[in-house]
């Protein structure tokens, strides 16, 4: 590992931000750690020199930032993980990267992610894969891996991600950073690759990961006048839902976040949802109930996507065929069963999606944000993340309800990897929740077992 200074713990003060030290660290660090599948260290040198000479256009003024591989960008590769597209190079850019390019945000190359931005490990035949910078035998979690390694790692300050079943949230609780889910139908996801079905398209969001609220508030700044095109929801904030796990490695959840949450948040009272096991067999049900969807999405016709899933289990790359990765492999050959099967309804998957999202909504409604842990499990050996079907649990509620949600860094697991609370608020309450984290944050590092420390 690097005897790197540790960086400055989250909530704490900013990271240095001048482009010259990213450079140094990513050139130090990304061999091993694998955050970037493609740099532009260079151009991000000039680009900062010219920016120097210039009024500063906004407070991401010359900041190095990374985007997730899924973002198009004119002239650079986007693969969207996949190596059917590792020679793609757009022709247009996605509005995410036209407005940080606009702030005057210096580019420091594109992040990895699982293939086709589906497992929730950053792990693909374009990018290998991503190490967690507090355990390299971890995963950096999945799809925006390599955007919360580079982040926690202090490569670049914050980095856009995606959301479609807590991308953006469950790899900053495993990498110690923060993260946003935004909801869909106030941030619209425009200009990703690939593109989402349009029947689940509202269960994807996307926003920001960084170390620091105040860079968060930032990027959010930054961002809004392009990319919020929807109206927020009322919310007046009277305190907290619990939503406990009812299962996982986080037994204490309650005991650990009750008081400084209450000192955040105000009046705690209990959620009353469906376990968090049972919400995700509902998201679940809306993946597999639209497994034709999902495959149409990866441009691949049903029988030679069954036929590449197969190759990719079996052969795992061998003889050349990298058309899927075995981590995405996997999951859609349980998705085809699962519409196979269980999940041949889809309207009964949508009514029971619906019933949730309308469940959460009542306690936005009484003025409660939900708050449940990130992922009740620490990161997992790189490889392993497939094996535990339960990981994703407490974050799937977030896209079923397209909550505004947050990951923020909440002490460790027993085994040292860092852990996370989530607040899960309505469409439009990011600084409503940033708000709340501020506080909390601040609660927290009055607890010596809860505040944050560097990786390792």
């Amino acid at each position: 590992m690097s005897t790197a200074t540790p960086e400055p713990r989250v909530g704490g003060p900013p990271p240095t931000c001048a482009v010259e030290d990213a450079v140094e660290r990513i050139r130090l660090r990304n061999p091993t750690l694998c955050a970037f599948v493609t740099t532009r260290l260079d151009q991000a040198l000039e680009r900062d020199a010219e920016l120097a000479r210039a009024a500063p256009r906004s407070p991401l003024h010359r900041v190095p930032y990374a985007l997730k591989d899924l973002w198009d960008t004119a002239g650079i590769p986007t693969t969207g993980g996949s190596d059917r597209f590792i020679d793609r190079v757009p022709e247009t850019s996605s509005p995410v990267f036209e407005v940080f390019e606009a702030a005057g945000a210096v580019l420091m190359g594109k992040t990895n992610l699982s293939d086709m931005s589906l497992p929730p490990e950053a792990t693909s035949y374009v990018g290998g894969a991503t190490k967690n910078p507090h355990d390299l035998e971890r995963t950096a979690g999945g799809s925006s891996g390599g955007a919360a390694c580079a982040v926690a790692d202090g490569m670049v300050a914050f980095d856009w991600g995606s959301d479609f079943g807590g991308s953006i949230r469950m790899p900053a609780a495993f990498c110690g950073v923060l993260g946003m889910r935004l909801s869909s139908s106030t941030w619209p996801v425009i200009g990703s690759f690939p593109d989402g079905p349009e029947e689940v398209r509202w269960m994807n969001g996307q926003g920001p990961i960084a170390r620091t609220t105040s860079q968060m508030r930032a990027v959010l700044e930054v961002a809004a006048p392009r990319l919020r095109t929807g109206p927020a929801l009322p919310f007046s904030l009277r305190g907290a839902a619990l939503w406990p796990p009812d299962r996982g490695r986080w037994p204490s959840f309650r005991l650990d976040v009750e008081r400084h949450l209450a000192r955040a948040a105000g009046e705690l009272t209990d959620a009353a949802l469906p376990t968090p096991t049972r919400t995700r067999n509902i998201a679940l049900a809306m993946y597999a109930a639209h497994f034709e969807e999902m495959v149409a999405m990866d441009s691949m016709p049903l029988s030679e996507g069954v036929r590449a899933a197969v190759s990719a289990l079996v052969l795992r790359g061998a003889f050349g065929d990298k058309r899927l990765h075995p981590t995405t492999a996997w999951l859609m050959i349980l998705m085809a069963l699962g519409r196979a099967t269980i999940f041949r309804d889809k309207q009964k998957a949508r009514d029971a999606a619906a019933r949730f999202g309308d469940d959460v909504a009542e306690r936005w409604d009484r003025g409660f944000l939900v708050a449940t842990p990130v992922c009740c499990y620490p990161a997992p050996i790189i490889g392993r993340t497939d094996k535990n079907p339960n990981l994703i649990s407490c974050t799937v509620g977030g896209n079923l309800s397209d909550a505004t949600s947050i990951a923020i860094p909440f002490g460790r697991f027993e085994n040292g990897m860092p852990r996370a609370l989530q607040l899960m608020g309505p469409p439009g309450s990011e600084h409503s929740l940033l708000d709340v984290a501020e506080r909390l944050i601040a609660s927290r590092d009055t607890d010596p077992l809860l505040t944050p420390v560097g990786p390792r």
